[in-house]
């Protein structure tokens, strides 16, 4: 039998009284978790989960996260965790497109959703409202098979649509259960979670890294720096996964020094490269610390590529912006348009093959067979590898921007703008950001006659969008710049980013 909740349920078993969560305060062994999870599965199987059933869980940064999540995969459920800071319209595409029959949340995040029109075959659960305690604890988990779905995670194939990418049991056990191994993670480690648990950098090296060594995770409700460091100095905490953004408000913190942050061994970043003079400060205070950067993406489970990242002897990145050599148990290449491999050190499209890539995307076939043509998976990055075989990435052929780890996809804003009234182009492309690696900002064309304030445009994305979406400036043109068959040459906006952009929240 597989489930993916049984390496908790041997924890239990194993380390009765080993800490596994440390959140707000409150200590929670790993068999008090396995007790809470067996009483949150009846209380679900109550409500009408079973193996199979589609469940959304859109709540905050909580062991009240981990343990619903735990209890739906003891289940058989195929879980879909939901951002957060989603508005109302976002939530319902996330519903529909994963056929979710089940949303999980709280007051502060359900009262949103009266204006979300939410599909009828969908139940909103209130955790809040729900006395999961109150059930008959489900016995034991549900008998799982390698090839069941776990999760269905939110992701943009080709239309940069967001669309849920089908990973199964065997996806999960080849990736998320071996990533502890390639960080050098073991049951000693103590886990610093300041990341939120909808994405898989969450799931997998914070949630998933725990059940799989024994870890204790101390988990935060959200990432603030000075609270970083000061759990970090009290809980001694050895590993802290985070985006190169929350390491430099970390380490750029007037709190941060080698008495604060002595105790980390390991740290792992991903999304944008890690920059020298940070690097420095890190092993400045951390002397002990490897810091790890690599590659992953979710139709690929999770991680793909890893490297540590070193300072040379002047000061520069050894390997410059390299996101290391490809893991174990997983082939990399690099393709040329008609599908032949490119020498070493020439360009091309970046495909990956192995255990972890995806079973697909949910009812979209067309989506499928494009990404995993002949195999291999199509990344949309456009890279290279060096006589050593460590892979370098050079530019996207997918428009996807990552502002701070978050990933946007541009047509999700545009759509927006162009339901305002009188717009008659719109784009959206990335803008270098010091501090979040890249922001979205979005250029527009009126109609003749039918012009508006940029301010009432980017309203209305304030309005509609989740607040990381909203572009970081607008810039009202006479006219978009278009190739010959009229398409939208994103390239040519570059640089004509209004000078005085409107500030998003960070």
């Amino acid at each position: 039998m597989t489930n993916r909740t049984l390496a908790l349920f041997a924890r239990a078993q194993s380390d009765p009284d080993k800490p596994a969560i440390v959140f707000e305060g409150e200590t929670t062994t790993f068999a008090r978790l396995a007790e809470e999870v067996l009483a949150t599965a009846g209380g679900l199987r109550d409500l009408g989960v079973t193996k199979g059933s589609h469940v959304g869980i859109q709540l905050p940064s909580s062991k009240l996260f981990i343990v619903v999540q735990q209890a739906a995969l003891a289940l058989g459920a195929v879980v879909t965790p939901v951002n957060v800071l989603y508005r109302p319209g976002e939530v319902r595409h996330a519903v529909t497109c994963c056929d979710l029959q089940f949303l999980v949340t709280n007051t502060e995040l359900s009262e949103p959703l009266a204006t979300a029109d939410l599909p009828q075959s969908c139940m909103v659960i209130n955790a809040d409202l729900v006395d999961f305690g109150a059930a008959q604890p489900l016995a034991k988990p549900v008998a799982s098979q390698d090839d069941d779905l776990a999760m269905l995670l939110l992701t943009s194939a080709t239309t940069g649509k967001a669309k849920g990418v089908k990973l199964t049991c065997a996806n999960l056990a080849a990736n998320y259960d071996r990533t502890p191994g390639w960080l050098g993670l073991d049951g000693n480690d103590t886990i610093l979670c300041a990341l939120p648990l909808y994405n898989t950098f969450g799931l997998n090296q914070c949630i998933n890294a725990m059940l799989v060594t024994g870890a204790t995770l101390v988990l935060l409700p959200r990432f603030d720096a000075a609270q970083c460091i000061e759990t970090i100095a009290a809980h001694h905490c050895t590993f802290l996964p985070a985006v190169p953004t929350m390491l430099q408000r970390i380490f750029d913190h007037p709190n941060a020094s080698r008495e604060t942050l002595g105790s980390l061994r390991r740290i792992m970043t991903g999304g944008a490269p890690v920059p020298s003079a940070l690097l420095a400060r890190i092993l400045a205070m951390a002397p002990d610390v490897t810091v790890l950067t690599g590659y992953g993406l979710t139709e690929g489970t999770a991680l793909v590529t890893l490297t540590d990242v070193r300072l040379a002897e002047d000061g520069s990145l050894l390997r410059g912006r390299t996101i290391g050599k490809v893991l174990d148990g997983m082939d990399l290449a690099i393709r040329a348009e008609d599908g032949t491999d490119m020498p070493t050190g020439e360009s091309g499209e970046i495909v990956i093959r192995g255990p972890n890539l995806m079973a697909g995307y949910y009812n979209a076939p067309d989506d499928t067979a494009a990404a995993l043509q002949g195999g291999w998976l199509h990344s949309g990055d456009i890279g290279y590898l060096d006589a050593d075989g460590y892979a370098y990435i050079v530019d996207r052929k997918k428009d996807i921007i990552i502002r701070g780890g978050q990933n946007i996809y541009p047509v999700e804003i545009e759509e927006v703008l162009y339901a305002c009234e009188g717009v008659a182009e719109a784009a959206v492309i990335a803008q270098e950001d010091e501090g979040l690696g890249e922001v979205p900002v979005a250029f527009v064309a009126f109609a003749s006659g039918r012009e508006q304030p940029a301010e009432t445009l980017l309203e209305r994305c304030r309005t509609e969008l989740a607040r990381y979406k909203v572009p970081a400036s607008l810039t009202i043109l006479p006219e978009l710049p278009k190739g010959p068959t009229g398409k939208i040459l994103r390239r040519a906006l570059r640089g004509q980013a209004g000078a005085d952009p409107v500030k998003t929240e960070s």
